[in-house]
Protein backbone atom coordinates (compact mmCIF):
# COMPACT_ATOMS: atom_id res chain seq x y z
CA UNK A 1 0.00 0.00 0.00
CA UNK A 2 1.36 3.47 -0.93
CA UNK A 3 1.39 5.91 1.92
CA UNK A 4 0.38 9.47 1.08
CA UNK A 5 2.37 12.38 2.41
CA UNK A 6 0.46 14.84 4.48
CA UNK A 7 0.09 18.26 2.87
CA UNK A 8 0.04 21.60 4.66
CA UNK A 9 -1.55 24.88 3.71
CA UNK A 10 0.85 27.82 3.66
CA UNK A 11 -0.19 31.40 3.04
CA UNK A 12 1.99 33.30 0.57
CA UNK A 13 1.91 36.91 -0.54
CA UNK A 14 -0.13 36.94 -3.80
CA UNK A 15 2.47 39.03 -5.67
CA UNK A 16 5.23 36.63 -4.68
CA UNK A 17 3.09 33.67 -5.67
CA UNK A 18 2.48 35.26 -9.09
CA UNK A 19 6.24 35.67 -9.57
CA UNK A 20 6.73 32.02 -8.57
CA UNK A 21 4.07 30.96 -11.10
CA UNK A 22 5.86 32.90 -13.86
CA UNK A 23 9.22 31.44 -12.88
CA UNK A 24 7.85 27.89 -12.77
CA UNK A 25 6.20 28.32 -16.17
CA UNK A 26 9.44 29.59 -17.69
CA UNK A 27 11.09 26.39 -16.44
CA UNK A 28 8.24 24.22 -17.71
CA UNK A 29 7.28 22.83 -14.31
CA UNK A 30 4.40 23.10 -11.90
CA UNK A 31 4.39 25.83 -9.30
CA UNK A 32 4.25 23.13 -6.61
CA UNK A 33 7.42 21.49 -7.91
CA UNK A 34 9.12 24.89 -8.23
CA UNK A 35 8.23 25.92 -4.66
CA UNK A 36 9.23 22.53 -3.23
CA UNK A 37 12.63 22.85 -4.93
CA UNK A 38 13.00 26.43 -3.66
CA UNK A 39 12.21 25.33 -0.11
CA UNK A 40 14.59 22.35 -0.37
CA UNK A 41 17.41 24.67 -1.44
CA UNK A 42 16.51 27.16 1.32
CA UNK A 43 16.79 24.38 3.91
CA UNK A 44 20.20 23.34 2.49
CA UNK A 45 21.49 26.93 2.61
CA UNK A 46 20.32 27.29 6.20
CA UNK A 47 21.87 23.95 7.18
CA UNK A 48 25.36 25.14 6.14
CA UNK A 49 25.04 28.29 8.23
CA UNK A 50 23.88 30.96 5.79
CA UNK A 51 20.66 32.86 5.73
CA UNK A 52 18.75 33.21 2.49
CA UNK A 53 19.69 36.87 2.07
CA UNK A 54 23.38 35.93 2.23
CA UNK A 55 22.81 33.16 -0.31
CA UNK A 56 21.14 35.58 -2.71
CA UNK A 57 23.97 38.12 -2.29
CA UNK A 58 26.56 35.38 -2.74
CA UNK A 59 24.93 34.26 -5.98
CA UNK A 60 24.76 37.83 -7.30
CA UNK A 61 28.42 38.40 -6.45
CA UNK A 62 29.51 35.13 -8.05
CA UNK A 63 27.56 36.06 -11.18
CA UNK A 64 29.28 39.46 -11.22
CA UNK A 65 32.65 37.75 -10.74
CA UNK A 66 31.93 35.47 -13.70
CA UNK A 67 30.90 38.43 -15.88
CA UNK A 68 34.05 40.32 -14.87
CA UNK A 69 36.26 37.42 -15.92
CA UNK A 70 37.11 36.10 -12.46
CA UNK A 71 38.35 32.57 -12.09
CA UNK A 72 39.30 30.23 -9.28
CA UNK A 73 43.00 29.46 -9.04
CA UNK A 74 44.56 27.33 -6.31
CA UNK A 75 46.15 29.62 -3.74
CA UNK A 76 49.55 27.93 -4.02
CA UNK A 77 49.61 28.60 -7.78
CA UNK A 78 48.53 32.22 -7.34
CA UNK A 79 51.17 32.78 -4.65
CA UNK A 80 53.88 31.22 -6.84
CA UNK A 81 52.97 33.35 -9.87
CA UNK A 82 52.75 36.47 -7.71
CA UNK A 83 56.20 35.86 -6.24
CA UNK A 84 57.67 35.40 -9.73
CA UNK A 85 56.03 38.55 -11.07
CA UNK A 86 57.09 40.58 -8.02
CA UNK A 87 60.73 39.67 -8.55
CA UNK A 88 60.85 41.40 -11.91
CA UNK A 89 57.78 43.56 -12.45
CA UNK A 90 56.24 44.53 -9.11
CA UNK A 91 55.20 48.05 -10.20
CA UNK A 92 53.52 46.73 -13.36
CA UNK A 93 51.72 44.03 -11.37
CA UNK A 94 50.56 46.63 -8.82
CA UNK A 95 49.21 48.74 -11.70
CA UNK A 96 47.35 45.75 -13.18
CA UNK A 97 45.73 44.96 -9.81
CA UNK A 98 44.71 48.62 -9.39
CA UNK A 99 43.24 48.88 -12.91
CA UNK A 100 41.42 45.59 -12.51
CA UNK A 101 39.99 46.94 -9.26
CA UNK A 102 38.85 50.16 -10.96
CA UNK A 103 37.02 48.11 -13.59
CA UNK A 104 35.39 45.98 -10.89
CA UNK A 105 34.43 49.12 -8.96
CA UNK A 106 32.77 50.71 -12.00
CA UNK A 107 30.81 47.51 -12.58
CA UNK A 108 29.74 47.22 -8.93
CA UNK A 109 28.63 50.86 -8.98
CA UNK A 110 26.50 50.29 -12.08
CA UNK A 111 25.15 46.87 -11.11
CA UNK A 112 24.26 47.24 -7.42
CA UNK A 113 22.20 49.85 -5.57
CA UNK A 114 24.76 49.90 -2.73
CA UNK A 115 28.14 49.18 -4.32
CA UNK A 116 29.96 49.28 -0.97
CA UNK A 117 27.66 46.61 0.52
CA UNK A 118 28.18 44.54 -2.62
CA UNK A 119 31.94 44.96 -2.16
CA UNK A 120 31.68 43.38 1.29
CA UNK A 121 29.96 40.31 -0.18
CA UNK A 122 32.27 40.33 -3.19
CA UNK A 123 35.41 40.20 -1.04
CA UNK A 124 34.04 37.41 1.15
CA UNK A 125 32.90 35.37 -1.85
CA UNK A 126 36.09 35.90 -3.84
CA UNK A 127 38.95 33.48 -3.34
CA UNK A 128 41.17 35.63 -1.12
CA UNK A 129 40.51 33.33 1.85
CA UNK A 130 39.58 36.28 4.03
CA UNK A 131 38.49 35.31 7.50
CA UNK A 132 37.19 38.80 8.17
CA UNK A 133 35.94 41.69 6.08
CA UNK A 134 34.64 44.75 7.88
CA UNK A 135 33.40 47.93 6.26
CA UNK A 136 32.56 50.83 8.57
CA UNK A 137 31.01 54.08 7.43
CA UNK A 138 31.50 57.24 9.45
CA UNK A 139 30.57 60.83 8.67
CA UNK A 140 33.33 61.50 6.16
CA UNK A 141 35.27 58.27 5.77
CA UNK A 142 34.76 54.66 4.97
CA UNK A 143 37.13 52.13 6.58
CA UNK A 144 37.77 48.69 5.15
CA UNK A 145 39.54 46.05 7.20
CA UNK A 146 40.42 42.63 5.78
CA UNK A 147 42.13 39.82 7.67
CA UNK A 148 43.48 36.52 6.38
CA UNK A 149 45.73 34.00 8.09
CA UNK A 150 46.89 32.51 4.78
CA UNK A 151 47.69 35.48 2.52
CA UNK A 152 51.35 36.13 1.77
CA UNK A 153 52.79 39.62 2.13
CA UNK A 154 52.74 40.07 -1.66
CA UNK A 155 49.15 38.82 -2.01
CA UNK A 156 48.05 41.14 0.81
CA UNK A 157 49.70 44.10 -0.96
CA UNK A 158 48.01 43.22 -4.25
CA UNK A 159 44.63 42.84 -2.57
CA UNK A 160 45.09 46.31 -1.05
CA UNK A 161 45.83 47.74 -4.52
CA UNK A 162 42.80 45.90 -5.91
CA UNK A 163 40.55 47.33 -3.16
CA UNK A 164 41.95 50.84 -3.74
CA UNK A 165 41.11 50.46 -7.44
CA UNK A 166 37.61 49.21 -6.66
CA UNK A 167 36.98 52.14 -4.34
CA UNK A 168 38.23 54.61 -6.96
CA UNK A 169 35.88 52.98 -9.48
CA UNK A 170 33.00 53.40 -7.02
CA UNK A 171 33.92 57.07 -6.46
CA UNK A 172 36.20 57.15 -3.41
CA UNK A 173 39.84 58.09 -2.96
CA UNK A 174 42.31 56.39 -0.64
CA UNK A 175 43.35 58.60 2.30
CA UNK A 176 45.16 55.97 4.40
CA UNK A 177 46.39 52.44 3.73
CA UNK A 178 48.08 50.14 6.23
CA UNK A 179 49.15 46.77 4.88
CA UNK A 180 50.73 43.98 6.91
CA UNK A 181 51.03 40.34 5.91
CA UNK A 182 47.44 39.09 6.12
CA UNK A 183 45.90 42.40 7.23
CA UNK A 184 44.68 45.50 5.42
CA UNK A 185 43.21 48.64 6.98
CA UNK A 186 42.27 51.35 4.50
CA UNK A 187 40.37 54.61 4.82
CA UNK A 188 38.56 56.24 1.90
CA UNK A 189 36.70 59.51 1.25
CA UNK A 190 34.18 60.31 -1.45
Amino acid sequence: MVQRKEKKLVYINPDLLEEAVKASQSRGETVTKFLEEALTQAVKVTAVGYDLGQAGEFFEVMQAQRILGGTFVPLTVLNYLTELACMEKKEQLDAVWFESGRWHGKYLKERFIDAVKALDSFLLASRWDLSEVQIKRSDETLRIRCVSTVLTKEATEHLARFISGIMEGIGYRTVKSEVLKGMIVQDFKQ
